[in-house]
C-alpha cells in the first residue's frame, strides 16, 4: 500500500528519492535486526538450559548498541548521504539516525519476546508497526509529497509500537531480560550476528541504497522503477520468511535434533511456492503492474521472473541462516550472508554491457546461490563431527 500510493502520488523520481531514504534507514534496521536474533538465542537457550539469571541486562546492552549505531551514522553520513540522496536531501542523514536509535529498542524487545515465546505480543509489536506506517504515511501524502515529513512518518511507529506493547507484556519482558551471560560475551556475539546481519540488510533491505550508487542521484526515474520491481517481486516470500526468523531460530534451538529435516522441507516446500510465483510473473506480470502503476513501469517479464527466483534464493538463505544460528555457529552464519552479499555488490560492480536491471538480477541470484551453499556445507560439516565425536566417545575405554 505505502509503495503504490507514493510511487502514484509522487511519481518514480519521488518514490526513487524516498526509496533510498527508506533502503538507508531499514539498511541499518537489518543490520540491528543482528541484536534481535542473539536476543532471541540468548533468551531461548537460557530459558531451555534454565541457568541462573542475572549477570548482563539486555535493556542496557541495547540502549548502547542504538547508541554506537546512531552516532556511527552521523560520522559516516558525508560518505553515503550526499552521493545517494543528493546534497539538497543530505540532512535526511538525521532521521535515519534517530530512526535507528528507536528501532534498536524495538530489536531488543523483538528478540526477547521471541526467545521467551511470547509470540501474541511480537505479533502485536510486528502488526501493529506496520499499520500504524501504512496509516501515517497515508495521511502525510493527503497533504503533502515533502520527502521529511513522509520520513517522520516512517519513524514514529517504531517507539509507539513499542510503548503499546511493552506496557502489556512489561513483567515478563523484564524478568527474561537478565541473561546470565555478561555484557563482554553479549557484545562479542552481537558483533558477529550485526556483521551476518549487514550482509543481510545489503542484500535485503539495503538493496535499493546499493542501486542508487550505480544508478546515480539524478537518475531517479530508473531507480524508482527497480526499486519498485524489487520491492513487489520480494515481498511474496521474503516478508514472511523474515517475519518468521526469530521463530526458526527459537525452534531450532528447543529441538536441535530435528534441525537438519526441518531445513529439508522447509526449503523444498519454497522452492515449490517460488516455482508457481515465477511462473505467474511471467505470465501475468507486466500488464497488471502496468494497470496499478501505470506505463511508467518499464521493467520486462523476464527481469521481474529473474527477481522472483532471485528472492527464493535469499529466502532459502534465511532459512540456511536460521539454522546455523541456532548452533552457535555464529562465524558460519557470518560467512554465509558476508560472501553472498560481496558477490552480489562485486557482479553488480562489474562493467557488463548489459543494462542495469539485467546486472541486477544476476548479482541478486549469484551472490545467494554461494552463500547458501556455504552454509549447507557447514551445517553437514558439523553434523559430520558431532556423529564422529558421538561414536568415539561411545567407544572408548569406561564407556558403559
Amino acid at each position: 500500500m505505502v509503495t503504490w500510493r507514493v510511487f502514484v502520488e509522487a511519481g518514480a523520481a519521488g518514490y526513487g528519492l524516498f526509496s533510498v531514504f527508506w533502503s538507508a534507514l531499514f539498511l541499518v534496521v537489518g543490520i540491528l535486526f543482528g541484536l534481535q536474533q542473539e536476543s532471541t538465542r540468548v533468551v531461548a537457550h537460557e530459558a531451555a538450559d534454565i541457568r541462573p539469571q542475572g549477570r548482563a541486562t539486555l535493556w542496557r546492552f541495547a540502549v548502547g548498541v542504538s547508541l554506537v549505531v546512531a552516532t556511527a551514522i552521523m560520522l559516516l553520513a558525508p560518505l553515503w548521504a550526499v552521493p545517494s540522496l543528493g546534497a539538497e536531501n543530505a540532512n535526511l542523514a538525521w532521521l535515519v539516525s534517530i530512526g535507528a536509535a528507536l528501532n534498536g529498542l524495538v530489536a531488543a524487545a523483538s528478540g526477547v519476546m521471541a526467545g521467551a515465546g511470547m509470540w501474541r505480543h511480537l505479533a502485536a509489536i510486528v502488526a501493529l508497526d506496520g499499520i500504524l506506517r501504512v496509516v501515517f504515511v497515508l495521511g502525510v501524502l493527503t497533504v503533502s509529497h515533502d520527502v521529511v515529513a513522509l520520513a517522520v512518518a516512517v519513524i514514529l511507529p517504531f517507539p509507539l509500537s513499542l510503548l503499546v506493547v511493552g506496557i502489556a507484556g512489561r513483567q515478563r519482558l523484564a524478568g527474561h531480560g537478565r541473561v546470565s551471560i555478561g555484557y563482554g560475551r553479549l557484545a562479542l556475539n552481537t558483533a558477529r550476528t550485526m556483521v551476518a546481519a549487514s550482509a543481510t540488510a545489503v542484500l535485503i533491505n539495503g538493496f535499493p541504497l546499493v542501486l542508487s550508487f550505480f544508478a546515480g542521484p539524478d537518475n531517479h526515474d530508473l531507480l524508482g522503477t527497480l526499486v519498485l520491481a524489487v520491492t513487489l517481486t520480494r515481498a511474496p516470500v521474503l516478508v514472511p520468511l523474515m517475519a518468521l526468523t526469530s521463530y526458526l531460530v527459537s525452534r531450532f534451538s528447543h529441538a536441535p535434533a530435528s534441525v537438519a529435516r526441518w531445513t529439508t522441507l522447509l526449503l523444498l516446500g519454497l522452492t515449490g511456492v517460488v516455482a508457481v510465483l515465477c511462473l505467474g510473473t511471467w505470465l501475468w506480470a507486466v500488464p497488471v503492474l502496468q494497470f496499478v502503476f501505470g506505463h511508467q513501469f518499464t521493467i520486462s517479464a523476464p527481469v521481474l521472473t529473474g527477481l522472483v527466483a532471485s528472492s527464493g534464493l535469499i529466502g532459502a538463505l534465511c532459512i540456511s541462516g536460521s539454522a546455523v544460528l541456532s548452533r552457535n555457529q555464529h562465524g558460519l552464519y557470518a560467512a554465509g550472508w558476508v560472501g553472498a552479499s560481496v558477490v552480489s555488490i562485486v557482479v553488480l560492480a562489474l562493467p557488463l554491457p548489459l543494462p542495469l536491471p539485467v546486472r541486477t538480477v544476476i548479482a541478486l541470484a549469484s551472490g545467494p546461490a554461494i552463500g547458501l551453499i556455504v552454509h549447507l556445507l557447514g551445517l553437514r560439516l558439523v553434523s559430520r563431527r558431532r556423529v564422529v565425536g558421538a561414536a568415539a566417545a561411545s567407544s572408548s575405554p569406561g564407556t558403559p
